[in-house]
This record gives C-alpha cells, structure tokens and sequence, in this order.
C-alpha cells in the first residue's frame, strides 16, 4: 500500500505515501503546488471543536473526517492529508475515501470550486454533467468517450478563476467509475477492470485524459432529471435563483461547508460561475433502450453555439 510518489492532481499535486494507481503521475519540474498525503495516527476526535456533523468535526482550519470501518482523515489547510486506516480494512476503500470526501475537503479549503459532475470537451471547453446517484452522469461521460470526445473528469469537476475571473476547469481522476451492466454496455470485460469499491458490481475503466492535463474554459453545466408520465424529453435553461440554487446543490460534499465556515465562500464561487456560464436542466427519458437517442439529443445542445 505504501511508496512515496507525485501524482496529478486537478491544480496541485500529491506528494503521497500511498501508492494511488487512480492518478496519473506527475511530469517532472510540474510547477503547481504540492499537497502531502501521509499515513500517521489520526485522533478519534479534534479538542476544542464541537460535534461531528455530516461525518466531520473541524477546529480552526482542520478537518477531521471518520469513515467507519475504514479510516480517519485528517485535512489541515489544504496542505496535507493524514490518513489512519482500520486495521484489516479495505486498502481499496481508504483509497476511495481519500480520493473523494478528503479531497473534496482538501478543494475546499484551497478556494477551490469541486462540482459533483463529470465533464467532457467539446469547442475547447467543458460541459459538465450533474444530477443526483443514478443519473447517469459517469454513463453518459462513456457514451462521449465512446463517440470521440475527450472526458475531463469523473464524478467530480473542480473548478477555478482566472485572473480575469473566467471559470477554468481541471482535468480530474484519469478513470469512469461504472456499473457492471454498463460497462459492459460499453464493451468492457469487468473481469478484466479493478473494482471500484469493495463489494460492488462497480468497476474503473481507464481513461484518456482531455487536454493533456490542462484545464479549459468552462462552459455549460447540466442538471440530469428523469421525465415523468408523458412528458417529453427537452434541455432548459436555468435563470436567477433556480440555476444558483442547481449550482449550490451540486457542489461536492455540500454538506461540510457549513461546519467547515466556508458557506459564503461557496455562495460567492457560486454565484462568479452563474455569472459566466450556462446553467440548464436536461429531463430525459430513461433506460438502456433509449439512452443512445437521449444522448445524442444532448450532444446536439451542447454543439449548438450560445
């Protein structure tokens, strides 16, 4: 499980003693900045904090959070990971763990703007796809993959400001985590591909970057929804307190920002991105039989120019 290597990471890089084959590792003379992640005893609670909410507990700019089972971790100012795993746990979970919420926490804390979305390019930019668990966002990233585009990101899109304040976004985890069935929708063997989390027919397909690790302008972002009775399929644009609130409520691991003080840090990312880009609802009728036509009605949208 140990080894200490430098890996990619949205605008920083790992500097981790936990060998991460979900990343991909970093060129040499790589002038972001480093983050540390390093194996060492966390504490079962942080003094002087309060209770855990949300699975956290905070004092001042640390952050601890406790999977059960599996680990505790501990962010501090978005500068280092501390990673205590159970023992005789899932070195495959710790990993999962220490690649999602911990790093949600870890974007947080460094200003960063983590959507829960996956987002492919297309025109040089990125549109991210967002919903709730089992909307079909890493799915249809597989279909764009499977027809050509590159995919940034997977499940999470972090995004940042230029100097001028345009949202730029970050080429993400190198790998679509898919269901079984999917996958093999797909063409993959998931005999042959890593288990995503232990003891779920999901599984990592490898992916080839976008961008050749570089961010690109942000474009569009959105929100899956299923159709209901006979309702027609169709993609909307969100305006005023409607995108903002799609926009909030899919950020990444939302809910520590209250304990973690960084709620109106978040309004004002939230509200500089409606600010620049498009915020819409795409409602789609659901089912393998149908997805193939669903997505390329969305690819039509996302190739129209605003």
């Amino acid at each position: 499980m140990t080894g200490t290597a430098l890996y990619s990471c949205f605008d920083f890089c790992l500097q981790s003693e936990i060998a991460l084959a979900e990343l991909t590792p970093a060129v040499e003379g790589d002038p972001r900045p480093v983050v540390h992640v390093r194996l060492g005893a966390v504490p079962e609670a942080l003094s002087d904090a309060g209770p855990f909410r949300f699975g956290i507990q905070t004092s001042g700019d640390d952050v601890l959070l406790n999977v059960a089972g599996n680990a505790r971790y501990l962010v501090r100012q978005g500068q280092e990971i501390v990673v205590d795993p159970v023992p005789g746990g899932s070195e495959r979970n710790v990993r999962l763990f220490l690649l999602g919420s911990a790093l949600g926490i870890l974007c947080h804390q460094r200003g960063l703007l983590p959507l829960h979305a996956n987002a492919v390019v297309a025109n040089g930019a990125a549109y991210a796809f967002s919903g709730h668990s089992g909307a079909g966002k890493s799915t249809l990233a597989a279909h764009f993959s499977h027809k050509g585009y590159g995919v940034l990101c997977d499940d999470v899109c972090v995004v940042s400001f230029d100097e001028a304040g345009a949202p730029i976004a970050w080429p993400g985890l190198p790998r679509l985590k898919l269901w079984g069935d999917a996958a093999l929708v797909f063409g993959h063997d998931s005999a042959k591909l890593d288990r995503a989390i232990e003891g779920l027919d999901k599984y990592h397909v490898p992916l080839t970057l976008a961008g050749s690790l570089q961010p690109v302008p942000f474009r569009r972002l959105y929100i899956l929804a299923r159709t209901e009775n006979d309702e027609a399929a169709a993609v909307s644009r969100l305006r005023g307190q409607r995108a903002m609130a799609a926009i909030m409520e899919h950020t990444y691991r939302a809910s520590y920002l209250g304990p973690m003080g960084l709620a109106s840090q978040n309004f004002r990312q939230c509200a500089a991105l409606l600010n620049r880009i498009g915020v819409y609802e795409a409602r789609r009728d659901w089912g393998y039989e149908v997805f193939e036509r669903e997505a390329d009605l969305l690819e039509q949208h996302i190739l129209d120019v605003d």
